[in-house]
């Protein structure tokens, strides 16, 4: 992913003493190369993550480079922090967690005159291999007999766990992520931002087994909802055991890919 976010970071345009706010931190990888660029500026980094955020403060610190850091959703910092409070904003994978079609168009408040926003983000259409064991899954009894067999031969057992999966996942609406760049722009054009860049991007990722790239998929957060967070351990197993065992049906010489489809929109403000 180092391609994308370099070239997000360079499109921002960060100059010394700029003030930036770095929402969805993560680690801090991203949020060190803007501190670098903005010496002796200021980069507030913000996370749900108290995790993510100690990780965040020891990378910086390591680096000889002050860090604020902000223990916060994202939406809540948005909402909170006074009017005119930065020069650029940036906001890496992190639409998938909240609604960006509300949220978006409040990121122009925080900015200062001639102010930047920066967007990475998947889009609806990317790990299109996943999407397509979700498709066959979803639209066939093909997992049945797998899922009696995980429940003990427990006809009822079976049946309610088969139910809770049709009621959560048939229809395909706990994909939140925008359908392309373009609809990103616009959201933050309706908060009064010009666009000053919107780009596409495909990465090919290699795994060495479908297990591995069910264990990246997972461990990143790249799919996530919040009904795997009340599932029983042994039940979100199955259901990584049901994906890994399909994407092997994907395997290429390279080893198993999955594509990750990616956007990027840079806005400004007037």
């Amino acid at each position: 992913m180092a391609g994308p976010n370099a070239r997000l970071t360079t499109d921002l345009a960060l100059g010394r003493g700029d003030r930036v706010a770095d929402l969805a931190c993560g680690t801090g990888v991203y949020t060190l190369e803007m501190a670098r660029l903005t010496d002796p500026g200021e980069v507030v980094a913000v996370d749900y993550s108290e995790g993510m955020l100690a990780a965040a403060r020891e990378r910086l610190e390591d680096e000889g480079y002050p860090v604020s850091l902000v223990h916060a959703r994202a939406e809540d910092f948005i909402a909170r922090t006074p009017a005119a409070s930065f020069d650029a904003i940036s906001m890496r994978f992190l639409l998938a967690y909240i609604d960006w079609h509300e949220v978006l168009p409040l990121t122009g408040r925080l900015l200062r005159p001639g102010g930047r926003v920066g967007v990475l983000t998947s889009v609806n259409s990317s790990v299109p291999q996943l999407y397509t064991l979700f498709d066959r899954y979803r639209n066939s009894a093909e997992p049945v007999w797998r899922l009696y067999k995980h429940c003990g031969k427990n006809v009822a057992e079976s049946w309610r766990f088969f139910r809770r999966l049709r009621e959560t996942f048939a229809h395909g609406r706990f994909i939140s992520v925008p359908a392309s760049a373009e609809q990103v722009a616009d959201r933050l054009a309706a908060g009064g931002l010009v666009t000053a860049d919107v780009w596409g991007e495909t990465v090919r990722l290699w795994f060495e087994s479908g297990r591995a790239a069910v264990a990246w998929a997972r461990g990143s957060g790249y799919t996530t909802h919040p009904s795997l967070d009340a599932m029983s351990p042994r039940d979100v197993h199955f259901i990584e055991t049901l994906f890994a065992d399909g994407l092997e049906g994907f395997r290429e010489p390279g080893g198993i890919p999955l594509d990750l489809m990616i956007g990027g929109v840079v806005a400004r403000k007037a």
